[in-house]
């Protein structure tokens, strides 16, 4: 059955121009009757009425979950090493209120029934359900110039219209650039409704034009014919997130863009070959040959010549030939030769082998072989060419997960 509306040779209606009742089309169902009801649908939308989709960080909109979407992000910053890769995660649930809206209808449409009650009767329930409230549905859906109330995901308004954000999602990065996108709904139709199909009603014995507000009281039962079953099946009008088209029975249509969660890439270590310049603290090990100029402490074995003028003093024991001037009392002006034992001072000169320990200061040119470990700290500018060990965050974006919007159409 389908409603009746007034049929005129001009509008507005009256009585020159009044010529009688005729059957609403399709087309004049989208351009008046889907007009009013997804506008006040769209109008009356806060995330918690049925029907309406919201999109939480804590899972705590009204509703059933439709599917969720992630946001990863590093928690070490681009050129840490070596980097664990922790990350941090912010995940967006996304809910359609399911919970039944409260129907309380006045005023029916009418319509011509063409069997049983043969005549012009109001819809009950079943007839509003399946006769007007489906194809109201399926004009918003279509989303024709006449209708609002619908929803996409995208990273700006679409065009047509007014499309109001009713939730923001960010893809956040560790050196804090963004990529926003937003679900938005369309609250203003891209062409205005038109006023000459009111369907009709019955008033006492007469017939007469539906207001918009008393169209409005079917609103309820809209929204609750949109999410009827919901969870054994999803219904024209339902909605998911997720990365591929729903596995549930009917027509899925994409909503919008794809929004991309994106983290920076963990690189492995790498062969590294190439100028480094920096300060390096570690230990040395290896044979290493050095020359060039020492001063410090050196205590060990000492072997080898000592060449030049050296004072001595100390005991002396041995033969003795030379002249000796001192007061003799004897043979005077005699020549004296034998042994002499007791303590001399003076300077000894000549090549002189020493061999044995020394204990001291040495200050001097040294040239050898040093074999050993040692801490070494310091600045170090050249070539290197090795492994470079660990993880670091790389400035490369990886994709780790796509979300979509989905509209179940038919």
């Amino acid at each position: 059955m389908r409603p009746l509306k007034i049929k005129a040779s001009a509008y507005p209606v009256s009585s020159s121009n009044f010529q009688g009742l005729q059957e609403m089309t399709d087309t004049e169902i989208e351009q008046y009757y889907s007009a009013i009801l997804t506008k006040d649908f769209s109008d009356n939308t806060d995330g918690t009425g049925t029907g309406e989709l919201n999109i939480t960080t804590d899972a705590s909109g009204a509703g059933t979950t439709i599917g969720t979407i992630t946001d990863q992000k590093r928690q070490e910053a681009i050129g840490t090493h070596p980097a664990t890769g922790a990350l941090t995660t912010v995940t967006y649930t996304g809910k359609q209120v399911t919970a039944a809206a409260s129907e309380s209808i006045t005023n029916r449409p009418v319509g011509y029934e063409t069997s049983g009650n043969v005549g012009i009767n109001e819809f009950t329930d079943t007839e509003l359900d399946d006769d007007i409230l489906d194809k109201v549905i399926a004009d918003m859906v279509a989303q024709g110039n006449y209708v609002t109330g619908h929803y996409t995901l995208a990273a700006a308004a679409p065009a047509g219209g007014t499309w109001t954000s009713r939730y923001t999602i960010t893809d956040t990065q560790v050196d804090e650039t963004e990529a926003t996108k937003y679900i938005w709904q369309k609250t203003t139709a891209t062409t205005a409704a038109v006023d000459n199909y009111k369907p009709c009603k019955v008033d006492g014995t007469s017939i007469k034009e539906m207001s918009v507000a008393e169209m409005e009281q079917t609103v309820p039962n809209f929204r609750n014919r949109i999410v009827e079953g919901f969870g054994t099946t999803q219904r024209v009008g339902t909605y998911k997130i997720q990365s591929g088209a729903p596995s549930e029975t009917g027509t899925w249509a994409q909503q919008g863009e794809t929004f991309t969660d994106t983290r920076h890439a963990v690189d492995s270590a790498t062969g590294y070959a190439g100028s480094y310049t920096g300060s390096y603290a570690g230990n040395y090990t290896g044979a290493k040959t050095y020359s060039g100029a020492y001063s410090g402490s050196y205590t060990g074995n000492y072997t080898g010549n000592y060449v030049g003028t050296s004072a001595y003093a100390g005991a002396y024991s041995g033969a003795y030939t030379g002249n000796y001037a001192a007061d003799y009392s004897g043979y005077a002006g005699a020549t004296y030769t034998g042994y002499y034992t007791g303590a001399y001072t003076g300077y000894y000169t000549g090549a002189k082998t020493y061999s044995g320990t020394y204990s001291g200061a040495y200050s001097g040119s040294y040239t050898g072989s040093y074999v050993g470990t040692s801490a070494y700290a310091g600045t170090y500018s050249g070539t290197y060419t090795g492994y470079y060990a660990g993880d670091t965050i790389s400035t490369t974006e990886e994709n780790v997960a796509t979300h979509k919007l989905w509209l179940r159409t038919a």
